[in-house]
């Protein structure tokens, strides 16, 4: 029965990539690809397409991992300010892109989401050591995200026109900047993240026993944690950095996860996460192609109307 649902979400993931690349929001026939309708096709709407798969996938991977180690259904990127800390150095760098002009291109762009969101998460790690992964770490990271939020409003008063405006369309999340280079980059760093992540599932669903018990099992929880934590920031880091900061995806897919699939094979509910992440974001893409009103609703958009309701529901099941 898993199996056969596993089977049904990876044909929902594969029809929906194919009507991101070859249906929205106007038809191109494959076998009638030829000229304009060619570059159309390989230079925006598949780059853009795999960009969502990828980024889907990394944020509910990401978001599945911290709920798990933090033993909390509302851990995630965003959350957590983990989105927040990534988004604040990709800010401190376009929009004081005149005292470094060298770094502010993609890779660099790249790297101080990466970099912003590992110092969140090491700030996150050391503070869960001495209060624990209760309701402090959630409480601890709203303020930092309000704290993140407020240096960005500082930039953004201090901020040329021009790089103001590149930051603010930034920061509405978007799947179509990523192409060519940079698109080998998130996939090359998504699919590593992804790998590393499945080959730490066994110890973490240890972890979720308890860390006297995965102590006694042989779990070095310590160093098992600080390799959780870095495949996180990998994987949400880098999805920000190049797409903007997409919520929900990160938090709602592993609730969603967990109540379509009861499984204790934390493989299995990896995979399903990455699944649902990508069918999430391929969705909000779909979404955000189209025209509604004369206009083109952001990715963020379209990812908050998705999982915001989601998470209202989850937690007025779970008043607790």
């Amino acid at each position: 029965m898993l199996s056969k649902r596993v089977l049904i979400l990876s044909i929902t993931a594969v029809t929906l990539l194919l009507i991101s690349v070859f249906i929205v929001p106007e038809r191109i026939l494959p076998w009638t690809v030829y000229g304009i309708q060619s570059d159309i096709l390989w230079q925006f709407r598949l780059p853009k397409s795999l960009t969502a798969l990828f980024t889907g996938a990394a944020l509910a991977v990401s978001g599945f991992i911290l709920q798990q180690l933090f033993r909390n259904n509302l851990a995630g990127p965003y959350i957590l300010g983990i989105s927040s800390g990534s988004t604040l150095a990709v800010a401190i760098l376009i929009i004081g892109s005149h005292y470094f002009p060298f770094l502010n291109n993609s890779i660099g762009i790249s790297m101080a989401g990466f970099a912003g969101a590992m110092a969140i998460l090491l700030l996150v790690l050391s503070v869960s050591v001495r209060f624990g992964r209760g309701a402090v770490i959630l409480l601890f990271g709203v303020i930092i995200g309000q704290i993140s939020g407020a240096l960005q409003g500082l930039l953004n008063y201090l901020a040329m026109p021009g790089d103001l405006k590149y930051f603010t369309l930034w920061t509405m999340g978007s799947f179509t900047q990523v192409m060519g280079r940079d698109l080998l980059i998130l996939g090359i760093a998504a699919i590593a993240g992804l790998v590393w992540a499945f080959t730490l599932m066994p110890a973490l669903s240890v972890m979720v026993l308890g860390d006297d018990v995965a102590a006694t099992l042989g779990v070095q929880t310590k160093k098992v944690s600080l390799q959780l934590m870095v495949c996180t920031g990998l994987l949400s880091g880098i999805a920000t950095a190049y797409c903007g900061p997409v919520a929900f995806i990160g938090m709602a897919i592993p609730n969603a996860s967990r109540l379509l699939f009861k499984t204790a094979d934390f493989r299995m509910l990896m995979l399903v996460n990455a699944l649902m992440g990508a069918c999430m974001a391929l969705i909000s893409d779909v979404i955000a192609s189209l025209e509604i009103f004369g206009m083109h609703i952001p990715v963020n958009v379209c990812t908050a109307l998705l999982g915001g309701p989601f998470i209202l529901y989850i937690l007025l099941k779970k008043r607790h």
